[in-house]
């Protein structure tokens, strides 16, 4: 498993984002409270942003967040209006390499999945494979669930919680027939809106929160594996819900 985290609003800092809350994002890589497997994210981390032409840029490590020598510089120079950022506890069998440090991106869209297929190589890998248009299947590089479900939901051709909806509907059942189980929280964003799920399969989900205006980054709006810190303002996502989450908007709750 990992821990995740998405911030949409007014410009802030790689640091504002990363490292700045009392229990951040670049904290919980060495002191999560509420993983169900693992006790450390020490198998790389990224983040992604918006370019200056507004797509997404990345910039992935495999070094553990608190041993990269170039974030110190990065955190004070790199400003974004959005922000998602994954540190990672690799899957036993998908290995630490950069292509398989989330966040994953395409030309509009930012992507990261907290959780695990069990025995992915075996049970969905293939399955997922035949399920993909061809532009997502040339694109996809890495061997890890997490890319493959981003896959999956590029290759619905619809909006993004219309694709979320049916890529999620698609794992249950190809899950269930293999006869295996799945942790599911997801965040996407394409700039706009922040779109936060929080899914199991034959499992209890891993644990995720969304705030709509966090004080601590500028008013805007957070998705994160767990809360930053004890401002009433942070919310647990309920299981099989998708939050959409808009800056200076009421979030909008929806079941899956």
């Amino acid at each position: 498993m990992c821990r995740i985290a998405a911030y949409l609003g007014a410009s802030i800092s790689l640091e504002q984002f990363l490292r700045q809350p009392a229990h951040s994002l670049y904290r919980q890589s060495w002191e999560p409270r509420e993983m169900l497997t693992a006790a450390v994210n020490a198998d790389g981390y990224g983040v992604a942003w918006a370019s200056p032409d507004d797509r997404p840029a990345r910039y992935r490590s495999t070094l553990p967040v608190w041993a990269d020598p170039n974030l110190d510089d990065l955190g004070a120079s790199l400003h974004s209006r959005w922000w998602m950022g994954n540190v990672r506890s690799a899957t036993e069998g998908l290995g630490t390499h950069t292509i398989n440090t989330q966040p994953f991106c395409d030309d509009q869209l930012a992507f990261c999945h907290n959780g695990f297929i069990t025995d992915f190589q075996h049970t969905l890998r293939r399955r997922i494979r035949l399920a993909l248009d061809d532009e997502a299947d040339g694109a996809t590089v890495g061997n890890t669930d997490s890319e493959h479900i981003f896959a999956l939901m590029r290759s619905q051709r619809t909006d993004i919680a219309s694709a979320l909806r049916r890529s999620l509907s698609l794992l249950a059942q190809w899950i269930n027939e293999a006869d295996t189980r799945a942790l599911l929280c997801i965040a996407v964003t394409d700039g706009k809106t922040l779109y936060a799920v929080r899914s199991s399969v034959n499992a209890p989900p891993p644990s995720l929160y969304y705030h709509a205006a966090y004080p601590g980054q500028a008013g805007g709006c957070v998705v994160a594996s767990e809360a930053f810190d004890d401002d009433p303002g942070w919310h647990p996502v309920a299981p099989d819900q998708m939050i959409q989450l808009r800056p200076g908007e009421s979030p909008a709750i929806h079941p899956l």
